[in-house]
């Protein structure tokens, strides 16, 4: 009897161990995490001073595709930006973005935001304007639409491509899987925000 309840007991704590490294409790479901940034950053089709911002995911229950930034407490928002989902190799300890390379005298883009303790992560659709520039510079090759686009609202389509420095493109399924890599590029490591923030903004017609 006792070897049963203790077997319970070990099993019941594995269980609550696996839980708590596959959901960290820091992260709530919409992943609402603050990032300080010390310079000018680039998000697709805009540009931020520097500051604290607010990344969040707009609607976890459906999707976790669309990301929102606002500012610290919430009550501005700098935009809503379609991602991809994209894997890699170690799942990191804090969340963070990752930046690609930019030209000279630029500010860096941001590439990726990465979760808590998930391979998975969200990266931003650039406006091909945007991402033909970006990447002349860029060590790899930058997400952006296989149609000519220059608002974040035209990135909203499944009909993505990588366009590497030479401008050429490879076309890329919204919904397909690429091996997962290492995560690379300069890091900027976040915060998570707390439950009790209101997000008091959202764009009109444009948070699903």
């Amino acid at each position: 009897m006792l070897i049963t309840r203790s077997c319970r007991v070990v099993c019941a704590a594995a269980v609550f161990a696996l839980l708590t490294i596959a959901y960290p409790s820091a992260q709530l479901p919409d992943r609402r995490t603050f990032f300080t940034f010390n310079a000018p950053v680039e998000l697709p089709g805009v540009a931020l001073a520097p500051g604290k911002y607010l990344f969040r995911i707009v609607n976890p229950e459906s999707s976790t595709r669309v990301v929102q930034v606002l500012n610290a407490d919430g009550t501005k928002s700098y935009g809503i930006f379609p991602t991809r989902a994209i894997e890699r190799l170690d799942p990191p300890a804090e969340p963070e973005v990752r930046f690609m390379e930019t030209p000279a005298g630029t500010p860096p883009a941001v590439k990726v935001w990465w979760h808590e303790g998930e391979t998975y992560g969200q990266e931003f659709v650039y406006p091909k304007d945007q991402a033909r520039r970006l990447a002349k510079s860029a060590s790899e090759p930058v997400l952006t639409t296989q149609a000519q686009t220059t608002t974040t609202a035209q990135t909203n389509t499944p009909n993505l491509s990588r366009m590497s420095s030479s401008g050429a493109e490879k076309k890329v399924n919204h919904d397909s899987h690429e091996a997962a890599t290492k995560a690379t590029g300069d890091a900027v490591k976040g915060e998570p925000a707390p439950a009790s923030l209101k997000i008091t903004l959202i764009v009109p017609g444009q948070d699903r």
